[in-house]
């Protein structure tokens, strides 16, 4: 089942992947790559937080990608800093 979703949403997504390619560079896709995860690692966070013991998981796996996309926007450490200090703004630091 869902390998059929896919294969049906693979259409929709090319189109979306060529439209995007064509209006941003890939600096500015792995900055909104980047900020993406780090929204979704907060909210699995506090679904965590909130008693869904499942989701610490999901978690730390939102936020590697999110620190991994950092790196990749730019080679400053700028945007990794700026991820990170959002993300405490939410999260306890040594947590995720």
């Amino acid at each position: 089942m869902l390998i059929e979703r896919s294969r049906v949403e693979f259409s929709r997504l090319l189109a979306e992947a060529r439209l995007e390619i064509s209006q941003k560079t890939l600096k500015e896709i792995e900055l909104e790559t980047a900020w993406r995860w780090a929204a979704r690692a907060v909210a699995a966070y506090e679904l965590w937080a909130g008693g869904n013991r499942e989701m610490y998981h999901d978690a730390v796996c939102y936020i590697g990608e999110a620190y991994e996309h950092s790196v990749f926007a730019d080679e400053t450490g700028e945007t990794l800093r700026a991820v990170r200090a959002w993300v405490h703004q939410h999260v306890p630091i040594g947590v995720l």
